[in-house]
């Protein structure tokens, strides 16, 4: 079936009409939305295709020549930094006969085929086709080498971020981190240092996963630990922009491990902003954690209709941070994330199961603290109306 018809099938008039109701009148997806296979595999191959979706980090492709292999909306994709420096992605394809090129992270001049070896520049470009027409015979005259070379994707990055766009008439990234950039103005991006990662698999829709990350309510019953350092009395919610949604706190005061050795802080913040935290989910796949300290990517891909990988990448504020004398307060910001998304797996995972009902036609919203999970929800049905054209 057409993925503009399962949405239809889906996200019915009466459904919409309710959702886009003020928040606390509002009934929210029903719980099909986060069950049904091809329901998700149109907002695949609509809303994963057709926007920006973070695709990794820097790190992913941390000097020239490297190359890593990723996956988007189904389709293999490779990432690569070229001579220039310039990180590119393409369909991890040969143009000879559609063989995978790179099956794992790797490095080189060239991106080789291994099936008939067709190599290819770091920038796509076609280099040689070994004993295309008998050996020793590379090439005729009908084959035209610059007409072959790997098929481009578009690729920006913001900070350590890397984006990709399936769709080559898009707008550009800028214009979706417009709104974002002028929020976090004071703080330099460029001052970013990788400082470690976290993996989980969750047995849950990817949308379950930001529906919970972008609400502070469940806070003091699922997380008393981060309730006790972020408590949710000084909870903000961030709900004007249009691609983006998230809370945040105004005192978030972790007791540092080492107080002699407290993190580097963004430099130039002055005493509310030092204090501050934000989570900010940019539609549709990576939620930010920016904080004077430290700030995270955490990213989502969505594997099937009831599972998903997250990835948390850690950056911390220039140079000094990383040195070893901080390396305890660097780990102390890890361990808090890997224990509270811990937390929030096994409560997302009854979500999961809770949809499965028939029972499950559609949540409530709390009109003080789910406004930011109603916003979510509706960018969600916007973007996939939207893009399937209805």
């Amino acid at each position: 079936m057409p993925a503009a018809d399962v949405v239809a099938r889906i996200l019915t008039p009466e459904i919409r009409a309710r959702l886009f109701q003020p928040t606390g009148s509002a009934t929210g997806l029903p719980g099909v939305a986060y069950t049904d296979r091809d329901f998700f595999d149109a907002e695949r191959d609509l809303t994963f295709s057709r926007n920006w979706v973070c695709a990794g980090v820097a790190g992913d492709v941390p000097a020239p020549g490297h190359q890593t292999p990723i996956e988007i909306a189904g389709i293999p994709l490779l990432l690569v930094q070229g001579a220039d420096g310039v990180i590119r992605a393409f369909h991890n394809i040969c143009r000879h006969r559609g063989a995978q090129l790179v099956a794992a992270p790797t490095e080189g001049r060239a991106v080789v085929c291994p099936y008939h070896a067709w190599s290819y520049a770091l920038d796509g470009t076609l280099l040689r086709t070994p004993s295309f027409c008998g050996p020793g015979v590379h090439g005729h005259d009908g084959f035209d080498p610059a007409a072959h070379g790997l098929r481009r994707v578009r690729c920006e990055t913001w900070g350590p971020l890397i984006f990709v766009n399936l769709d080559m008439d898009a707008a550009p990234l800028g214009d979706l981190l417009a709104p974002l950039k002028a929020r976090w103005a004071g703080y330099d991006f460029g001052l970013l240092r990788a400082g470690g990662g976290l993996r989980f698999e969750l047995a849950a829709n990817w949308k379950l996963a930001i529906e919970n990350f972008v609400e502070r309510y469940h806070l003091p019953f699922v997380h008393p630990q981060l309730n006790s350092v972020s408590s949710v009395k000084h909870t903000l919610h961030i709900t004007d922009g249009e691609r983006f949604v998230g809370v945040g706190s105004r005192n978030f005061a972790p007791p540092p491990v080492t107080p002699a050795h407290p993190l580097p802080t963004f430099p130039g913040l002055d005493a509310d902003a030092l204090k501050r935290a934000e989570y900010v989910e940019l539609f549709p796949n990576v939620m930010i954690g920016v904080h004077a300290n430290h700030v995270y990517a955490f990213i989502i891909q969505p594997v099937a209709v009831d599972r998903t990988v997250e990835r948390f990448e850690f950056f911390f504020i220039g140079d000094a941070a990383m040195r070893p004398e901080f390396s305890a307060a660097r780990a102390q910001m890890i361990d808090l994330i890997a224990l509270v998304n811990g937390e929030d797996i096994d409560i997302v995972q009854r979500l999961q199961i809770g949809c499965r009902s028939p029972a499950m036609s559609g949540s409530v919203f709390s009109p003080v603290m789910e406004d930011t999970t109603h916003k979510f929800q509706k960018i969600v049905v916007e973007r996939l109306l939207a893009d399937a054209g209805l």
